[in-house]
């Protein structure tokens, strides 16, 4: 008989946060910077919030990513876009974010020698400042780094931050993901809220929670990054349509949902898209195939035909900033430097892990929308 899931159970963000999903992030722009960019469903169906593409390396400006064969720099970005603004299409609204009618300005910074510089991140943060009041940009999220380790507010890329967190844009960082690694830029910037990583064991025990290895540290200049943590593990984040982990994926979700006698049919046409081992495809024993399939399943994390588990505090970055795109939904007046309060003061520490390593502690996504929400209610008239 063929398994009740298709794939492994991976737990909705609005579900692992405990969410309050009233607020979705509509009105808010959210200006991510990384590596590249797909036009995914979940960004662009049923309607496009995609606004801007911007490619910070060849300093060019399009309504939309470009089409064509995927490109493996693409993959990140798609899936840290829709981390922070997806809205589940391809697996009817499940694996949705916590700002799904959030618009999006996707900026490129990886060359094509794989590579994110500098340069291309400092052209990031001026379009963003520049183009802000025109799109609405009040969150930016970077879940990349730079090579370099200078934490002070010089460093192009942290003046960058400093910039935009002065024009009122809320600048959410990804911490790293190395404890033993210095916090580079732009991580490093004091005005910025940097993120590091929560493994919540993808459940809802509370006392199953620990520390993700997170980038953490004092930087040269006195500050302690990161400011939170969030879950940084076992998220479900968009397979790239059309490249062969997609074909994998839903070869081996369709054979995982077929009866015994649909297996023997349909799997000698199903396993040459995967990369299971050339003796499974001879055999009949359905015992052993089911078995391999489901190895598989395991080992490459895969969720459902579109979807797989990942990590990273390249993801923490975003879930935040979705968190965030709500904050100012509600309240379209708050400051980047109130917003970070709100986070900070709402967030609950784990008592077993140092200050230094998490910040003021998890984020509290529920406890920080009441906040706001309280806040709005205290300066009505």
């Amino acid at each position: 008989m063929p398994s009740q899931l298709a794939a492994k159970p991976a737990l909705p963000l609005p579900i692992r946060l405990r969410a309050d999903i009233s607020a979705t992030g509509k009105g808010v722009t959210i200006a991510m910077v990384d590596s590249d960019f797909r036009s995914h469903p979940d960004l662009i169906k049923p309607t496009n919030r995609i606004l801007r593409y911007v490619d910070a390396v060849n300093n060019e400006v399009h309504d939309a990513p470009p089409a064509g064969n995927a490109r493996a720099r693409q993959w990140h970005g798609t899936m840290t876009a829709c981390t922070a603004a997806g809205n589940g299409y391809l697996s009817q609204n499940v694996f949705t974010s916590l700002a799904p009618s959030a618009s999006l300005v996707l900026i490129r910074t990886m060359n094509d020698e794989g590579r994110v510089t500098t340069e291309a991140i400092v052209n990031a943060l001026t379009y963003i400042k520049n183009h802000a009041k025109k799109l609405n940009i009040r969150v930016a999220n970077l879940s990349v780094y730079d090579d370099d380790l200078d934490q002070t507010i010089s460093h192009p890329v942290n003046k960058g931050v400093e910039d935009l967190v002065k024009a009122g844009i809320v600048v959410v960082c990804a911490a790293g993901n190395n404890p033993n690694a210095p916090v580079r830029p732009p991580a490093a910037a004091p005005s910025g809220l940097a993120v590091g990583g929560l493994d919540d064991k993808n459940n809802l025990r509370d006392e199953d929670v620990e520390m993700y290895h997170s980038t953490f540290g004092v930087t040269s200049i006195g500050v302690q990054k990161p400011d939170v943590i969030a879950p940084a593990v076992w998220l479900p984040a968009p397979i790239l349509l059309g490249t062969d982990q997609h074909k994998e994926a839903a070869a081996l979700c369709a054979m995982d949902n077929c009866t015994d006698a649909m297996l023997q049919d349909i799997a000698p046409r199903l396993l040459p898209h995967t990369k299971l081992p050339f003796s499974v495809w001879t055999s009949r024993n359905i015992r052993e195939l089911r078995t391999s399939i489901r190895e598989r399943i395991e080992a490459e994390l895969i969720v459902a035909p579109y979807y797989k588990m990942v990590d990273g505090t390249s993801f923490s970055a975003p879930i935040v900033a979705s968190i965030v795109a709500q904050m100012l939904e509600i309240d379209p007046e708050l400051t980047p430097d109130r917003v970070k309060s709100i986070l900070k003061d709402t967030a609950r520490p784990l008592n077993d892990r140092p200050s230094v390593a998490q910040g003021a502690g998890m984020v509290q996504q529920r406890a920080a929308i009441a906040a706001v929400r309280d806040g709005v209610a205290a300066s009505a008239p």
